[in-house]
């Protein structure tokens, strides 16, 4: 409800505010309208200072006062009636609350802020751009906007939320929160996606505060090829990183391979006929075999619920032999009442869980020892813990661990943690690290556990 010192509040929060009955007849206002009248006149009805096409217009909203109980919000244009009877463009924001409306009058002074913000933002702008007021409504946009958004161009304003609602968020979004940091913070932003001529696009768009205008403005970045890039890189990464190890397991395979091939040669001068020549395809083969290494099979993008333990145990059986051939102890601990169950890409997650435990065996000598502790977390979460009693790390390196092309090892890339980082968060997990140098390094991964009744 708007009760009196609701009014007094709306009427001091503004330079021209009207307050309005069901009629039309004028309740309060504030001195400044009062100074755009003539002198010794006050109005008491809106037939007195708004022209004919405005006036319709508030007659109508006023109409449905009578009837409507809830709230409304509305942007009205039409020319304000002035001394002399000059006639002064404005557009009105009209809201109602129980049988009373509030009419905020913008005019001249808003002119010179729209001018202001043309100046140092749209003449300039080579990105799309908007001007955004006080309640929500883009009042403007640049000619990059309207390409990207042709079907919003129309004769009534649109509101900030119906542009959101055609954008798809990439991670968790609440509009009130966004323009709520805006307001206390100066500025918000947020990744989204939109499909323009059938082409799905990634944008930051940010909410920027102006504080001498109190209106925002609104920036669209397009960062699709930036996105494209960084998949790119993290599956360069991947194929790496698997490339690596089917290196490690071949190097433990070719051992026993060169005892075979040793005895073969020896076979070969003791036996005749057909037994000649099937040592002759052996040979073969085991050649051929020694020059091969594991390559990566191309994974599906399919989403599923597994069992993190399950999974865990596959990648320390694939990095076992590269364990005892570097001579570092690997201890695999299990606390919890029964299955834990996420929901992921469980290729992706296999990947993530690879990339921490190579890059733990990197910084590790012999005797070291890696462990993998695996447990039921807080608030229905799934908690992995990945210790080594390796190197540790420095602050500085610390700070910067996961950011793009920061590495410490000779012909590494500094993708790898980048995209452990990107792949956890995308699949509402976080991921948290500590370190002391000559001590060691944890990993501390956590994940949305899920039940299956």
């Amino acid at each position: 409800m708007l009760n009196t010192l609701d009014i007094n509040r709306y009427l001091e929060s503004s330079l021209f505010k009207i307050v309005l009955d069901e009629e039309g007849d004028i309740l309060n206002m504030t001195e400044a309208v009062k100074l755009l009248m003539p002198k010794d006149f006050i109005p008491h009805h809106i037939s007195e200072i708004f022209d004919h096409s405005l006036l319709e217009q508030i007659e109508k909203r006023l109409f449905l006062l009578k009837t409507e109980t809830t709230a409304d919000q509305t942007v009205l244009t039409g020319h304000l009636i002035m001394p002399n009877n000059n006639r002064e463009p404005c557009y009105i924001i009209y809201q109602q609350y129980n049988g009373r409306a509030l009419l905020t009058i913008k005019i001249g002074e808003q002119n010179h802020k729209l001018h202001q913000l043309y100046e140092s933002a749209y003449l300039t702008a080579t990105i799309p751009m908007a001007l955004v007021n006080e309640s929500g409504y883009i009042i403007s946009t640049n000619d990059l906007f309207s390409e990207i958004f042709p079907d919003q161009n129309s004769s009534e304003l649109l509101h900030l939320q119906d542009l959101f609602n055609l954008m798809v968020p990439t991670s968790s979004f609440s509009f009130e929160e966004y323009i709520l940091k805006a307001l206390t913070q100066g500025s918000s932003t947020v990744k989204m996606s939109y499909t323009f001529k059938e082409i799905q696009r990634y944008q930051d768009v940010s909410l920027k505060l102006d504080c001498k205008t109190q209106m925002f403005i609104l920036r669209i970045v397009d960062i699709t090829e930036q996105e494209r890039l960084f998949e790119q890189l993290a599956h360069s990464d991947q194929l790496s990183t698997t490339g690596e190890i089917a290196a490690s397991i071949a190097h433990e395979v070719r051992n026993p391979m060169t005892t075979l091939q040793g005895f073969l040669q020896l076979l070969e001068h003791e036996v005749t006929g057909n037994a000649q020549m099937y040592v002759n395809v052996i040979q073969d083969e085991v050649k051929r075999m020694n020059e091969m290494l594991a390559l990566s099979k191309p994974t599906v993008d399919e989403i599923t619920v597994f069992s993190l333990s399950v999974l865990i145990e596959d990648v320390l059986i694939l990095l076992r032999p590269k364990a005892l051939l570097d001579q570092i102890h690997l201890v695999n601990e299990f606390n919890a009442t029964g299955s834990l169950l996420i929901k992921a890409n469980p290729n992706r997650i296999k990947q993530v869980f690879i990339n921490l435990l190579k890059n733990a065996m990197e910084a590790m000598s012999t005797n070291d020892t890696l462990s993998v502790l695996i447990s039921e977390g807080d608030q229905q979460n799934v908690d992995i813990f990945i210790s080594d009693t390796g190197s540790g790390m420095e602050k500085e390196m610390l700070e910067n661990l996961f950011l793009p092309f920061i590495t410490n090892k000779p012909g590494g890339t500094g993708l790898g943690l980048p995209f452990v980082k990107k792949t956890v968060q995308e699949y509402g997990g976080s991921i948290s690290v500590t370190s002391k140098v000559g001590k060691g390094t944890v990993f501390h991964l956590s994940f949305p556990q899920i039940f299956v009744s």
